[in-house]
């Protein structure tokens, strides 16, 4: 009360001696600065482009509907053209002009190249992609992980082998450069094991050469023995995964195969789909489906209506994966 009368008495007194006019503005917050790290360029174009037109659909949402405590957000975008050394500099810049938090990358060595400097900032990290099960001990403060960790989809995929397609005996293909690789048929064969099921082969190629015939040539002689894996649980990058199963099923091996979220792609739907099928795969969501939740169907609505198409996973909707974690069959 006394401090209206106070401002009250002042506007008189200032309008009295020269008649003028007091207006009171009320000076626009600054907006919440958001990093967005996404490999743009590169390798990992195919898997960042989608979710930065995600990320920017939500900030896009958010703001229409008033922003965060009355404050727009604003995305600072950078492309880390996966480069770990450019990835980690983007983390730098962008940790300097103390950013709220940082978000995006999809693979762990990107992420590895990050957060770390968003943690010695003391700036939230959100990797939308990466799956590592060790990234918490690795970044113990400041990272948060989206999407379920490689053990838990390898110990899914094991699952569902033993008791849905009645496998004893797997063999494992993997790739060796790859940390998501190496740590996915590591989770699978433990887990697998533990159904009480044997591990017949474990064979290891490099990113883009995959010789089936000396990759499934066991030691001893055997030559046989792979064809006699009643499973075949192959850990490849997604460019690498429709190669390999056409080249499985040219070479005679009509097993099923099994792997995890890189198969979400459209090129290895096809190439499954060509070859004959009784391919498996574990992912997160499970888009476009009768059965995926109502949040993921607003979604769709929201993205549809911004860009004209619907969210562009790395694999059509039909054959997206539902986020229980059963595995998907294309056949």
């Amino acid at each position: 009360m006394a401090a209206a009368t106070v401002a009250a008495a002042l506007a008189a007194g200032l309008a009295a001696c020269g008649g003028a006019q007091v207006v009171i503005q009320q000076k626009n917050p600054e907006p919440i600065h958001i990093g967005a790290i996404y490999n743009l360029t590169g390798s990992q174009t195919t898997l960042d482009g989608p979710s930065l037109d995600g990320a920017r659909l939500a900030v896009d949402r958010i703001n229409a509907a008033g922003g965060l405590l009355g404050r727009r957000v604003e995305l600072l975008e950078r492309d880390g053209q996966t480069d770990p050394a450019l990835v980690r500099s983007d983390a730098e810049s962008l940790a300097a002009l103390k950013v709220t938090a940082i978000i995006g990358l999809s693979d762990t060595d990107q992420v590895l190249a990050a957060a770390p400097v968003a943690a010695r900032a003391g700036i939230p990290f959100v990797t939308r992609g990466a799956t590592s099960p060790l990234l918490p001990a690795q970044v113990p403060d400041w990272l948060f992980l989206a999407c379920f960790g490689d053990n838990v989809r390898a110990a899914a995929g094991a699952e569902y082998a033993a008791d849905w397609l009645g496998a004893r005996t797997a063999a494992i293909l993997f790739d060796k450069d790859m940390d998501y690789t190496r740590l996915l048929q590591r989770y699978f064969g433990q887990s697998f094991s533990a159904q009480g099921g044997t591990v017949v082969l474990r064979a290891g190629f490099h990113t883009g050469k995959h010789d089936i015939a000396k990759l499934l040539a066991p030691p001893g002689g055997e030559s046989a023995l792979p064809l006699r894996a009643q499973l075949l649980f192959v850990a490849a990058g997604p460019d690498d995964a429709g190669p390999l199963v056409r080249k499985l099923r040219a070479a005679g091996y009509r097993q099923p195969i099994m792997g995890g979220d890189s198969y979400d792609s459209p090129e290895l739907i096809e190439a499954a789909r060509e070859t004959g099928g009784g391919v498996y795969f574990t992912t997160h969501a499970a888009f476009g489906l009768a059965h995926s939740t109502i949040a993921m169907r607003k979604f769709t609505t929201w993205y549809r209506s911004a860009y004209g198409r619907p969210p562009r996973t790395r694999s059509p909707a039909s054959a997206s994966m539902p986020s229980t974690l059963s595995p998907t069959r294309v056949s």
